[in-house]
Formats: structure tokens, sequence, C-alpha cells
């Protein structure tokens, strides 16, 4: 067996061996909480130059709308600064406030996170910037004093050289996943909740990218082991190993080039821009439990530099560019990406329209709302299925937004349970939703999803389905990543869309995947139940108090 068909087996191993089994059995956990092992949820560099970036409050009064995000409208891009820079971040990764109940007290981040635990960690590559650097710089975000630290200064000729493969004004956006701070609580099955995690982060800075005029391209062509040496970690090791994830490029001056942006990085350029790092970093846990499944799916499904599927040539000729002549009215952007919340649970009676229904659906669909998915360039291999509880006048039942047309007929000879498979009252023409069966599923959603009120309590509940083994077997063990990715970004924006229409969502990455699978009929690997969310009206706990992010 070539070591290509031993990371795609290792893949599906580990995604079959970390499933939840109905009616309760559960994947490889410590099965209570070791409050002496708890990982400290922020990465700090000692010794490390730190630099305290602006904060951003008040909002601007000309906030872009949430509608204007949304639609192909131009935005004036912001200059490239210390300020937009903090801008990007504070909407991105940034706390976005602190809750307390009694004497514990918890932050809250604008990019969600699987037990609030936040493994993922945002490194910025840039040239020169006032205020910030003289220099070329590689720096780490330090979200608990929203914060840049120092980790390499560089030598501008050689990142001169980087530059010319870059679009002019970009930067780089590295994201990185310290798995072990999901570990600590989840098992085995923490490695599923930090791709999940990436994918949030992704769409977040892409969504303050967009509010900056800016735009988000994903860097393809460079192996795990090259990633890790651009971000200084590639001496990480032990129980609190931190590795790359991805490159982005942020463009402060859009192109219209479509796809990612390929980069080649012969030794000779890669060492330049590799001098020894500043900092050493803080040790988040005191004792450790090793997971070594999680290890090897890790390291089987580590980029290799290849294609992560097939790139969506089709996007730039769809009817979702022709710019808005008119917006509905909406809230601001820099607003909802701040107030975005977890709901804890919903109030079981709330419904919603059918129109805010479409409209959220629409949002998840790159041909229709193409700058929310620069990040994602691919053809579309994640579809909803969407548990439909209470939506005003719409009969209960499940339906399924079909992200790409030409995966219709696979989904429908996979789905053996759907009974209709015809497209709902009111839904637009150009929004591929289709019912699939009718009656009440409110049990169904509570039942597999873990027995969790919340799959019962909102108005509806998604379940994200991924075509999953025929796209490893073609892109390698690396595309598990990716499809959790693309996962985790679906997610993203049905928070900001909940928060949109005055709801709250939540994501849910505890189920039993194959009850899922039952439920529609799904036979074998071909599509897989990857991540849940629910979207309804929150029901807050008055013992909780809301308190600022920053105290400065």
């Amino acid at each position: 067996m070539s070591r290509r068909a031993e990371h795609i087996e290792t893949a599906i191993a580990y995604h079959e061996r970390t499933e939840h089994r109905f009616p309760n059995r559960y994947a490889a956990s410590l099965g209570y909480m070791d409050w002496a092992m708890q990982p400290d949820p922020f990465r700090e560099y000692h010794g490390s130059r730190r630099i305290e970036l602006p904060l951003c409050e008040p909002q601007k009064d000309t906030d872009p709308s949430w509608a204007e995000l949304r639609s192909q409208n131009p935005q004036a891009a912001e200059t490239l600064s210390l300020a937009s820079l903090a801008d990007l971040l504070y909407h991105s990764m940034a706390i976005s406030a602190w809750k307390r109940a009694g004497n514990s007290a918890w932050a809250l981040r604008c990019n969600p996170s699987s037990g609030n635990l936040h493994p993922t960690e945002g490194y910025l590559l840039t040239g020169p910037v006032e205020g910030l650097s003289e220099q070329p710089a590689l720096f780490h975000y330090a979200p608990s004093q929203h914060a840049l630290e120092l980790r390499r200064s560089l030598d501008p000729c050689v990142y001169a050289e980087l530059a010319k493969q870059l679009p002019a004004g970009a930067f780089l956006f590295g994201l990185s996943s310290i798995v072990w701070r999901e570990a600590w609580k989840y098992g085995e099955r923490a490695f599923r909740y930090c791709m999940q995690d990436v994918g949030h982060a992704m769409q977040a800075i892409a969504v303050a990218a967009r509010i900056l005029g800016w735009r988000v391209r994903r860097v393809e062509g460079l192996d795990a082991m090259t990633l890790d040496r651009l971000l200084a970690l590639e001496a990480n090791s032990g129980p609190e190993a931190e590795h790359a994830d991805l490159l982005l490029a942020v463009e402060t001056v859009p192109t219209a080039t479509q796809g990612p942006l390929e980069l080649a990085l012969p030794e000779s350029l890669l060492t330049g821009l590799c001098p020894p790092a500043v900092g050493k970093p803080n040790a988040l846990s005191a004792e450790h439990k090793d997971w070594p499944v999680v290890a090897e799916v890790e390291e089987a499904t580590r980029d290799q530099g290849e294609s992560h599927g097939d790139v969506d040539l089709d996007r730039e000729n769809s009817a979702g560019f022709a710019p808005s002549t008119s917006l509905p009215s909406s809230p601001s952007a820099r607003r909802l990406v701040r107030q975005r919340r977890s709901a804890v649970a919903f109030d079981g009676g709330s419904e919603i329209r059918p129109e805010q229904l479409y409209a959220m659906l629409r949002t998840l669909l790159p041909a229709l709302t193409p700058s929310l998915w620069t990040a994602f360039p691919q053809r579309q291999r994640v579809h909803p299925v969407v548990y439909l509880h209470r939506i005003d006048d719409l009969e209960p039942g499940l339906a399924i937004l079909v992200r790409d047309p030409s995966a219709g007929p696979a989904l429908r000879a996979a789905i053996t349970e759907a009974r209709e498979w015809s497209k709902l009252p009111g839904c637009p023409e150009d929004l591929p939703f289709y019912r699939l069966t009718s009656g009440e599923v409110q049990e169904a959603g509570r039942a597999v999803h873990c027995h969790q009120d919340i799959g019962a309590d909102g108005a509806l509940v998604v379940s994200m389905l991924g075509a999953f083994d025929g796209e490893l077997q073609e892109f390698g063990a690396a595309a598990w990543r990716y499809l959790h990715w693309e996962a985790g970004a679906i997610g993203q924006l049905l928070y900001l869309e909940a928060e949109a229409i005055e709801r709250s969502a939540t994501g849910i990455g505890c189920f039993f995947d194959q009850a899922v699978h039952k439920l529609l009929g799904l036979q074998d690997g071909s599509f897989r139940m990857l991540y849940g969310t629910a979207v309804g009206k929150a029901v807050s706990d008055p013992r909780v108090q809301t308190l600022p992010a920053y105290q400065r």
C-alpha cells in the first residue's frame, strides 16, 4: 500500500472510530473534566515584543450593513495601517465579551469554538506597517490583550522576493491548531472540532476583510512542513504541539482573479524568510493525557501541497455577481460579528418566517453570495440538511440545500429515505432547496444530536453532509480537513444570519453519526455527517453577567 493510501485509510478509520453511536455510546474521552489539566486558552510568547492594537469602539458611522456585505456591491477599501489591521483582528479573532457567573469568568470571541476552548491561533506575515514595524515581520496575534507579538523581523530584500508572488498591497495570515486544547475535554473526537474551528476562523477573517473592502484568498502549493517553518512552528513537539493549518492571502486592493493563490518557496527563499524566532511559548497545562489516535490523524491529514479540490470555475459567471441597486434593511456587519454568541438553550416556541429562512440559506451559496466565499474557491462539497421545526406557514420536515448543482444526482441516489425532493412553497427559483420528507422531526432532531434539547427546541437544525470517501480518494487524506473547514465556514455564516434576524445559533459537534445516516438512508461512505448547527430564540441565564471585552 502506498503512503498516500495509508493516510487516506487512517483518516477514514479515525472518522469511523470517533463516531458517537446511538443511543448512548460515545467516542473515547476521559468522561469527566480533569480541571488540573485544563489548558490556558491564550497562547503567549514570553520574551517577544508586544504591540498593543487600538480598540475599535465605538463603531464607525459608515459601517457597511450585513446586507451590503452579502451583496456584490464593492466596499471602499481601507488603507493598510495599524488601525485597519486592528480592525480586521478585532472583528474576526478578538475577545468579544467576558462572562461571569459567581467566581467563574470566561472570555467569548468573535470566532466560535467547540467548548469555547479555542485551539486556533493566528499569525500575520506582512511588509512594513507604520506604527507596527519598520521591517517586514512575522507576528502572533494575542487576543487576550488585542496585541501582536513580534516573532521575527525579516530582511526587506528577502520579503520583496516573496511579495513578487502576492497581489499589490497583500499580506499573509496563517492559522494553526493546538489540538491539546480540545483533546483535554473531548478526547479522541477532538481533531474534528479543531478543524471545524479552523473553518469558523477562516470565515470570520473573510467577513472582517470584506468589511474593510479587502478580500481573502486561500494559498495553495505549500506543504505542511513549509507552513510550519514559515510560521515559526517547526520546533513544536510534545503534548502541546502547535502546527500550521493553512495560509490566507489578504488583498487590501482586491483583484478580480478567481481561485486560490499559488505560492512557490524554493529553499533559498524559505530559508531567508525563516531566521531564528524570538519568544518562548507559554505552557498551557501542568499535566496531560495522551491520545495517540489524534496525533496519527493529525499527521496523516497534513497538507502535501496538492490541490485542495476542483476549483469552482462557474462562480464568476453566476448571477450573484450583479451589483444590487436596492438592499433590505440590515444591522451593522461590525455589530453582528461582535455580538455573535453561542446559544445554550432555546425557548422551544419561537418561529422564523420563510423569507428569513430563504435569505439565510442564500448566504450559504457561493453562487449567490460570492463575496463571502473567497477563502473557499473549490466546488462545494458540504450540503446542509435542514430540520424544519418552526418555520411560519411551512409544514415541518426535512429539506436539503444542494450547494453544488452537479452534486444533485449523487445526493438523490444516496439519500434513499427522501420521499419528495420538491421545492418548498415560496422558495426562490435560484435557491436549490428541496423538501425530502414531511412531518414532525423534533424528536428525531433531539435524538440524533446526542439527545440534546437544542436539536428540537430551535426553529431549525442543520446537519451538514460532506461528500467524503470519493473526495479523499481523489484529493488525498488532507481533504478530510478541507471538508471540516467548509462545514465550519457554513456554521459561522449561520451564526451571523441568526443574529441578523434577532435570533441565535449554536454549533453542534455532538451527534450520532450513523443515526443521521440512517435517518436519511445513507448506505455507504459517499456522504457523511460532519457538523450541526441549530438556530432559534435563545434563553438567557440571568445569573450570568456580561462584561466588556477589554478594560483598557
